[in-house]
Protein backbone atom coordinates (compact mmCIF):
# COMPACT_ATOMS: atom_id res chain seq x y z
CA UNK A 1 0.00 0.00 0.00
CA UNK A 2 1.26 3.20 -0.75
CA UNK A 3 -0.48 6.82 -0.33
CA UNK A 4 0.26 10.46 -0.49
CA UNK A 5 -1.10 12.62 2.13
CA UNK A 6 -2.25 15.94 2.78
CA UNK A 7 -1.38 16.16 6.66
CA UNK A 8 -3.72 18.47 8.10
CA UNK A 9 -6.57 16.87 6.61
CA UNK A 10 -6.03 13.02 7.08
CA UNK A 11 -5.01 14.18 10.72
CA UNK A 12 -8.04 14.95 11.23
CA UNK A 13 -9.54 11.05 10.28
CA UNK A 14 -6.82 9.91 12.13
CA UNK A 15 -7.36 11.36 15.60
CA UNK A 16 -11.31 10.88 15.36
CA UNK A 17 -10.10 7.05 14.93
CA UNK A 18 -7.55 6.98 17.47
CA UNK A 19 -9.53 7.79 19.93
CA UNK A 20 -11.02 4.39 20.24
CA UNK A 21 -8.26 2.51 19.62
CA UNK A 22 -6.66 0.77 22.81
CA UNK A 23 -3.57 3.15 22.83
CA UNK A 24 0.10 1.61 23.42
CA UNK A 25 0.26 1.95 27.36
CA UNK A 26 -2.92 0.09 27.54
CA UNK A 27 -2.72 -3.01 29.43
CA UNK A 28 -3.55 -6.08 26.56
CA UNK A 29 -1.50 -8.58 24.81
CA UNK A 30 -3.30 -7.81 21.47
CA UNK A 31 -1.11 -5.58 19.33
CA UNK A 32 -3.69 -5.24 16.59
CA UNK A 33 -6.20 -3.33 18.58
CA UNK A 34 -3.36 -0.62 19.52
CA UNK A 35 -3.38 0.25 15.65
CA UNK A 36 -5.74 1.80 13.31
CA UNK A 37 -6.76 -0.56 9.93
CA UNK A 38 -5.95 1.37 6.98
CA UNK A 39 -7.53 0.01 3.80
CA UNK A 40 -7.02 1.72 0.40
CA UNK A 41 -8.85 0.94 -2.78
CA UNK A 42 -8.43 1.36 -6.45
CA UNK A 43 -11.19 3.98 -7.06
CA UNK A 44 -9.40 6.31 -4.30
CA UNK A 45 -11.29 5.86 -1.04
CA UNK A 46 -9.27 5.11 2.33
CA UNK A 47 -11.57 3.75 5.29
CA UNK A 48 -9.85 3.92 8.69
CA UNK A 49 -11.04 1.37 11.33
CA UNK A 50 -10.33 1.05 15.33
CA UNK A 51 -11.36 -0.52 17.81
CA UNK A 52 -10.84 -1.63 21.59
CA UNK A 53 -13.63 -4.36 21.18
CA UNK A 54 -16.33 -2.70 23.28
CA UNK A 55 -16.34 0.43 20.85
CA UNK A 56 -15.41 0.20 17.35
CA UNK A 57 -15.47 3.11 14.70
CA UNK A 58 -15.06 3.25 10.76
CA UNK A 59 -14.88 6.33 8.57
CA UNK A 60 -13.10 7.58 5.32
CA UNK A 61 -10.25 10.01 5.43
CA UNK A 62 -9.80 12.73 3.32
CA UNK A 63 -6.42 14.33 2.38
CA UNK A 64 -5.35 11.11 0.70
CA UNK A 65 -4.11 9.35 -3.04
CA UNK A 66 -4.09 5.78 -3.60
CA UNK A 67 -0.46 5.35 -5.36
CA UNK A 68 -1.03 1.61 -4.76
CA UNK A 69 -4.13 0.30 -3.00
CA UNK A 70 -3.86 -2.48 -0.38
CA UNK A 71 -4.21 -2.05 3.54
CA UNK A 72 -2.51 -2.63 7.05
CA UNK A 73 -2.64 -2.05 10.22
CA UNK A 74 -0.24 0.78 11.70
CA UNK A 75 0.06 1.69 15.35
CA UNK A 76 -2.15 4.49 16.00
CA UNK A 77 -0.51 6.27 19.08
CA UNK A 78 3.11 6.51 16.93
CA UNK A 79 2.06 7.39 13.82
CA UNK A 80 -0.48 9.99 14.93
CA UNK A 81 2.32 11.33 16.85
CA UNK A 82 4.45 11.53 13.31
CA UNK A 83 1.59 13.18 11.41
CA UNK A 84 1.10 16.39 14.51
CA UNK A 85 4.60 17.03 14.33
CA UNK A 86 5.71 16.86 10.44
CA UNK A 87 7.63 19.76 9.58
CA UNK A 88 6.19 19.17 6.02
CA UNK A 89 2.36 19.28 4.71
CA UNK A 90 2.74 16.60 1.89
CA UNK A 91 3.89 13.08 3.06
CA UNK A 92 3.94 9.49 1.42
CA UNK A 93 3.06 6.72 3.12
CA UNK A 94 4.35 3.30 1.95
CA UNK A 95 3.39 -0.08 3.40
CA UNK A 96 4.52 -3.42 3.07
CA UNK A 97 3.82 -6.63 5.13
CA UNK A 98 6.31 -6.37 8.09
CA UNK A 99 7.04 -2.32 7.77
CA UNK A 100 5.72 1.38 6.77
CA UNK A 101 7.75 3.97 5.78
CA UNK A 102 6.36 7.65 6.11
CA UNK A 103 8.52 10.57 3.88
CA UNK A 104 8.44 13.58 5.12
CA UNK A 105 10.26 16.00 3.92
CA UNK A 106 13.82 15.74 4.61
CA UNK A 107 12.54 13.04 7.86
CA UNK A 108 12.12 9.42 6.40
CA UNK A 109 10.75 7.32 9.24
CA UNK A 110 10.42 3.41 9.49
CA UNK A 111 8.89 1.84 11.57
CA UNK A 112 6.95 -1.69 12.71
CA UNK A 113 3.64 -2.93 11.35
CA UNK A 114 0.92 -5.64 12.36
CA UNK A 115 -0.36 -8.23 10.34
CA UNK A 116 -3.92 -7.34 9.21
CA UNK A 117 -5.06 -10.95 9.32
CA UNK A 118 -5.17 -10.36 13.32
CA UNK A 119 -7.12 -6.94 13.58
CA UNK A 120 -10.47 -7.91 14.70
CA UNK A 121 -13.69 -7.92 12.27
CA UNK A 122 -15.33 -4.54 13.57
CA UNK A 123 -19.45 -5.50 13.38
CA UNK A 124 -21.33 -3.48 10.25
CA UNK A 125 -25.10 -1.99 10.71
CA UNK A 126 -26.14 -3.39 7.47
CA UNK A 127 -28.12 -6.16 9.08
CA UNK A 128 -29.50 -3.83 12.09
CA UNK A 129 -32.63 -1.88 12.12
CA UNK A 130 -32.96 1.67 12.75
CA UNK A 131 -34.21 2.97 15.89
CA UNK A 132 -34.52 6.90 15.52
CA UNK A 133 -32.83 9.70 13.27
CA UNK A 134 -32.02 12.88 15.63
CA UNK A 135 -29.86 16.16 15.23
CA UNK A 136 -25.89 16.17 16.44
CA UNK A 137 -26.77 19.01 19.06
CA UNK A 138 -30.04 17.24 20.40
CA UNK A 139 -27.83 14.03 21.02
CA UNK A 140 -24.79 16.00 22.63
CA UNK A 141 -27.14 17.81 24.59
CA UNK A 142 -28.34 14.18 25.55
CA UNK A 143 -25.55 12.77 26.34
CA UNK A 144 -23.79 15.45 28.57
CA UNK A 145 -26.72 15.64 30.40
CA UNK A 146 -27.46 12.49 31.23
CA UNK A 147 -24.42 10.96 32.02
CA UNK A 148 -23.52 13.59 34.54
CA UNK A 149 -24.33 10.77 37.60
CA UNK A 150 -22.65 7.89 36.16
CA UNK A 151 -19.76 6.60 37.70
CA UNK A 152 -16.43 4.82 36.83
CA UNK A 153 -17.01 2.11 34.72
CA UNK A 154 -15.22 -0.63 37.22
CA UNK A 155 -17.94 0.27 39.67
CA UNK A 156 -20.62 -2.62 39.85
CA UNK A 157 -23.46 -3.37 39.20
CA UNK A 158 -22.74 -2.63 35.61
CA UNK A 159 -25.29 0.09 34.89
CA UNK A 160 -23.48 2.33 37.12
CA UNK A 161 -20.97 3.04 34.40
CA UNK A 162 -23.54 3.11 31.62
CA UNK A 163 -26.66 5.36 30.20
CA UNK A 164 -29.73 4.35 29.23
CA UNK A 165 -31.10 5.59 26.33
CA UNK A 166 -35.32 5.34 26.29
CA UNK A 167 -36.74 6.03 22.97
CA UNK A 168 -40.28 6.45 23.07
CA UNK A 169 -42.76 7.93 20.22
CA UNK A 170 -41.94 11.43 20.07
CA UNK A 171 -38.79 11.72 22.81
CA UNK A 172 -35.50 10.32 23.90
CA UNK A 173 -34.75 10.12 27.80
CA UNK A 174 -31.37 9.72 28.54
CA UNK A 175 -30.67 8.40 32.40
CA UNK A 176 -27.91 7.24 34.58
CA UNK A 177 -27.04 6.94 38.08
CA UNK A 178 -24.58 5.89 40.54
CA UNK A 179 -27.08 4.90 43.75
CA UNK A 180 -26.16 8.32 45.14
CA UNK A 181 -27.25 10.24 42.21
CA UNK A 182 -29.45 10.61 38.95
CA UNK A 183 -29.34 12.87 35.82
CA UNK A 184 -32.54 12.52 33.55
CA UNK A 185 -32.46 14.54 29.75
CA UNK A 186 -35.08 14.52 27.53
CA UNK A 187 -35.03 15.25 24.23
CA UNK A 188 -38.54 16.37 21.83
CA UNK A 189 -37.75 13.68 18.55
CA UNK A 190 -40.18 13.06 15.99
CA UNK A 191 -38.41 10.78 13.73
CA UNK A 192 -38.91 7.35 16.08
CA UNK A 193 -39.14 4.09 14.33
CA UNK A 194 -39.24 1.92 16.82
CA UNK A 195 -39.24 2.28 21.14
CA UNK A 196 -36.48 0.73 22.14
CA UNK A 197 -34.26 0.80 25.52
CA UNK A 198 -29.81 1.19 24.66
CA UNK A 199 -27.98 1.14 27.68
CA UNK A 200 -24.52 1.98 26.65
CA UNK A 201 -21.14 2.56 28.10
CA UNK A 202 -21.14 6.45 29.95
CA UNK A 203 -17.54 6.39 28.11
CA UNK A 204 -18.16 6.04 24.73
CA UNK A 205 -21.09 8.04 24.76
CA UNK A 206 -19.24 10.82 25.94
CA UNK A 207 -16.43 10.09 23.11
CA UNK A 208 -19.28 10.45 20.62
CA UNK A 209 -20.80 13.44 22.07
CA UNK A 210 -16.88 15.28 21.90
CA UNK A 211 -16.73 14.19 18.08
CA UNK A 212 -20.21 16.24 17.18
CA UNK A 213 -19.32 19.30 18.83
CA UNK A 214 -15.90 19.24 17.30
CA UNK A 215 -17.70 19.14 13.46
CA UNK A 216 -21.19 17.60 13.22
CA UNK A 217 -23.40 19.39 15.50
CA UNK A 218 -25.93 20.14 12.55
CA UNK A 219 -25.64 17.10 11.27
CA UNK A 220 -28.59 14.04 11.61
CA UNK A 221 -27.53 11.17 13.12
CA UNK A 222 -28.85 7.47 12.67
CA UNK A 223 -29.15 5.37 15.30
CA UNK A 224 -29.74 1.55 14.56
CA UNK A 225 -29.35 -1.70 16.96
CA UNK A 226 -29.41 -5.53 17.25
CA UNK A 227 -29.54 -7.62 20.04
CA UNK A 228 -26.00 -6.53 21.34
CA UNK A 229 -24.77 -3.67 19.76
CA UNK A 230 -26.05 0.32 18.53
CA UNK A 231 -24.75 2.16 15.88
CA UNK A 232 -24.28 5.94 15.39
CA UNK A 233 -24.33 6.62 11.41
CA UNK A 234 -23.63 10.44 10.35
CA UNK A 235 -21.95 11.72 7.08
CA UNK A 236 -18.83 8.98 6.73
CA UNK A 237 -18.65 8.04 10.01
CA UNK A 238 -20.20 4.83 11.58
CA UNK A 239 -19.27 4.22 15.12
CA UNK A 240 -20.88 1.04 17.00
CA UNK A 241 -20.87 0.51 20.75
CA UNK A 242 -21.85 -3.02 22.90
CA UNK A 243 -24.59 -3.13 25.06
CA UNK A 244 -24.33 -3.68 28.58
CA UNK A 245 -26.68 -6.55 29.54
CA UNK A 246 -27.33 -5.97 32.67
CA UNK A 247 -30.91 -4.39 33.92
CA UNK A 248 -31.53 -0.63 34.81
CA UNK A 249 -33.44 0.43 37.70
CA UNK A 250 -36.84 1.61 37.67
CA UNK A 251 -35.77 5.19 38.19
CA UNK A 252 -39.22 6.73 37.76
CA UNK A 253 -40.12 5.20 41.41
CA UNK A 254 -37.80 7.04 43.41
CA UNK A 255 -38.63 10.76 42.07
CA UNK A 256 -41.21 12.60 44.10
CA UNK A 257 -42.19 16.38 44.25
CA UNK A 258 -41.54 16.74 47.78
CA UNK A 259 -40.48 20.06 48.36
CA UNK A 260 -39.91 21.59 51.84
CA UNK A 261 -37.57 24.43 50.66
CA UNK A 262 -36.65 25.59 47.56
CA UNK A 263 -33.51 27.54 45.99
CA UNK A 264 -33.10 30.30 42.77
CA UNK A 265 -29.99 31.42 42.00
CA UNK A 266 -27.63 31.66 38.73
CA UNK A 267 -25.87 28.47 38.28
CA UNK A 268 -22.45 30.70 37.05
CA UNK A 269 -22.87 32.44 40.07
CA UNK A 270 -23.12 29.31 42.34
CA UNK A 271 -20.54 27.69 41.16
CA UNK A 272 -17.50 29.31 41.38
CA UNK A 273 -18.18 29.62 44.95
CA UNK A 274 -18.50 25.40 45.49
CA UNK A 275 -15.22 25.63 44.29
CA UNK A 276 -13.57 27.94 46.60
CA UNK A 277 -15.01 25.60 48.92
CA UNK A 278 -14.01 21.93 47.49
CA UNK A 279 -10.43 23.46 48.09
CA UNK A 280 -10.76 22.59 51.58
CA UNK A 281 -13.49 19.98 51.47
CA UNK A 282 -11.97 17.74 48.98
CA UNK A 283 -9.38 17.02 51.70
CA UNK A 284 -11.60 15.09 54.08
CA UNK A 285 -12.52 11.66 53.14
CA UNK A 286 -16.16 12.16 51.95
CA UNK A 287 -15.74 15.77 50.51
CA UNK A 288 -18.17 17.55 52.47
CA UNK A 289 -19.83 20.77 52.57
CA UNK A 290 -22.78 22.31 54.45
CA UNK A 291 -25.25 24.56 52.97
CA UNK A 292 -27.57 26.68 55.56
CA UNK A 293 -30.41 27.92 53.58
CA UNK A 294 -32.76 30.97 55.26
CA UNK A 295 -35.76 32.36 54.24
CA UNK A 296 -34.69 35.77 54.53
CA UNK A 297 -32.91 35.04 51.15
CA UNK A 298 -29.50 34.43 52.02
CA UNK A 299 -27.72 30.93 52.10
CA UNK A 300 -23.88 30.34 53.94
CA UNK A 301 -21.35 27.68 52.48
CA UNK A 302 -18.74 25.73 54.84
CA UNK A 303 -16.38 23.18 54.83
CA UNK A 304 -14.22 22.10 57.54
CA UNK A 305 -11.31 19.91 57.63
CA UNK A 306 -9.79 19.30 61.14
CA UNK A 307 -6.11 18.38 59.99
CA UNK A 308 -6.70 21.36 57.41
CA UNK A 309 -8.76 24.55 58.34
CA UNK A 310 -12.08 26.10 57.18
CA UNK A 311 -13.87 27.78 54.95
CA UNK A 312 -16.97 29.90 54.68
CA UNK A 313 -18.71 32.15 52.07
CA UNK A 314 -22.12 33.83 52.09
CA UNK A 315 -24.80 34.52 49.13
CA UNK A 316 -27.90 36.58 48.89
CA UNK A 317 -30.24 33.98 46.74
CA UNK A 318 -34.05 33.70 46.58
CA UNK A 319 -34.99 31.22 49.41
CA UNK A 320 -38.31 29.99 49.71
CA UNK A 321 -40.04 27.71 52.59
CA UNK A 322 -37.97 26.48 55.76
CA UNK A 323 -34.81 27.42 56.91
CA UNK A 324 -32.81 24.28 56.45
CA UNK A 325 -29.08 23.00 56.90
CA UNK A 326 -27.91 20.03 54.97
CA UNK A 327 -24.73 18.28 54.08
CA UNK A 328 -23.71 17.43 50.21
CA UNK A 329 -20.87 16.17 48.32
CA UNK A 330 -19.45 19.16 47.16
CA UNK A 331 -18.14 17.26 43.41
CA UNK A 332 -21.04 15.76 43.15
CA UNK A 333 -23.24 19.13 43.20
CA UNK A 334 -20.77 20.71 41.07
CA UNK A 335 -21.10 18.06 38.35
CA UNK A 336 -25.13 18.88 38.51
CA UNK A 337 -24.78 22.73 38.35
CA UNK A 338 -22.59 22.32 35.33
CA UNK A 339 -24.86 20.01 33.11
CA UNK A 340 -27.35 22.90 34.08
CA UNK A 341 -25.42 24.95 32.10
CA UNK A 342 -25.80 28.86 32.39
CA UNK A 343 -28.72 30.76 33.35
CA UNK A 344 -30.94 30.53 36.91
CA UNK A 345 -30.98 26.99 38.46
CA UNK A 346 -33.91 25.73 40.54
CA UNK A 347 -32.89 23.72 43.14
CA UNK A 348 -35.98 21.57 45.60
CA UNK A 349 -34.57 20.48 49.13
CA UNK A 350 -37.21 17.54 50.36
CA UNK A 351 -35.15 18.04 53.84
CA UNK A 352 -32.13 17.06 56.08
CA UNK A 353 -32.19 13.53 54.36
CA UNK A 354 -34.58 13.25 51.20
CA UNK A 355 -33.76 13.68 47.71
CA UNK A 356 -32.58 17.24 46.39
CA UNK A 357 -33.44 18.06 42.29
CA UNK A 358 -31.71 20.61 39.77
CA UNK A 359 -33.98 22.31 37.45
CA UNK A 360 -33.53 25.20 34.46
CA UNK A 361 -35.95 27.44 36.07
CA UNK A 362 -38.95 27.16 33.57
CA UNK A 363 -37.84 24.11 32.17
CA UNK A 364 -38.48 20.18 32.97
CA UNK A 365 -36.25 19.18 29.94
CA UNK A 366 -33.42 18.05 32.25
CA UNK A 367 -33.25 17.03 35.90
CA UNK A 368 -30.41 16.19 38.75
CA UNK A 369 -31.25 14.35 41.42
CA UNK A 370 -28.64 13.97 44.26
CA UNK A 371 -29.23 12.62 48.05
CA UNK A 372 -27.39 14.53 51.09
CA UNK A 373 -24.97 13.49 52.91
CA UNK A 374 -25.37 13.00 56.80
CA UNK A 375 -23.77 15.73 58.75
CA UNK A 376 -21.59 15.23 61.63
CA UNK A 377 -19.94 17.45 64.13
CA UNK A 378 -16.23 17.46 62.29
CA UNK A 379 -18.20 18.63 59.33
CA UNK A 380 -19.93 21.74 60.82
CA UNK A 381 -17.98 24.85 61.69
CA UNK A 382 -18.44 25.83 65.67
CA UNK A 383 -19.23 29.20 66.89
CA UNK A 384 -15.88 29.58 68.02
CA UNK A 385 -14.40 28.98 64.79
CA UNK A 386 -16.31 31.63 63.30
CA UNK A 387 -15.59 34.03 66.05
CA UNK A 388 -11.80 33.26 65.84
CA UNK A 389 -11.85 33.77 61.40
CA UNK A 390 -13.54 36.40 62.09
CA UNK A 391 -11.71 38.41 64.74
CA UNK A 392 -8.05 37.66 65.55
CA UNK A 393 -7.18 39.84 68.72
CA UNK A 394 -3.48 41.61 68.47
CA UNK A 395 -2.01 41.55 71.75
CA UNK A 396 0.01 44.81 72.67
CA UNK A 397 3.62 44.76 73.22
CA UNK A 398 4.39 44.72 76.87
CA UNK A 399 6.34 47.67 78.98
CA UNK A 400 9.30 45.82 80.21
CA UNK A 401 9.39 47.45 83.39
CA UNK A 402 5.66 46.51 84.22
CA UNK A 403 5.62 43.62 86.16
CA UNK A 404 4.61 40.41 84.16
CA UNK A 405 1.12 38.44 84.62
CA UNK A 406 0.48 34.93 84.54
CA UNK A 407 0.36 33.38 81.27
CA UNK A 408 -3.52 32.68 80.42
CA UNK A 409 -5.27 32.00 77.48
CA UNK A 410 -2.19 31.93 75.32
CA UNK A 411 -4.28 31.57 71.87
CA UNK A 412 -7.90 32.78 71.64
Amino acid sequence: MKLELERQDFLKAWQIAEKFSVSGSAKTTQNSINGIFVKASENNEITLEATDLKTSIRCQAKGANVLEPGFAVIPAAIFGSMLKKSASEDLVLDVNSSRGFLNSGSNKTRFAVVSADEFPRIPESSSAEEIFTIKGEDLMRLINESSSAASQPADFPKYMGACLLKIDQGSVKGVSTDGKRLSLSNVVCENVSKEEDLLLPAPALKELAKMIASNYSDKDIKISADDSTAWFNFEDIELSIRRIDAAFPQYERILNSETCTTLKIAASDLTPVLERIDIIARTTPAHIMAIELKPEGQIKITARAPEMGTTSEILEANVEGNYLQVGYNVGYFIDGLKALGGGEAKIEFSGEEGQTRMYRNESNDFLYMLMPARLSSQDKISEDEEIEEAYQPVEAPQNPEEPQQNEQNESY
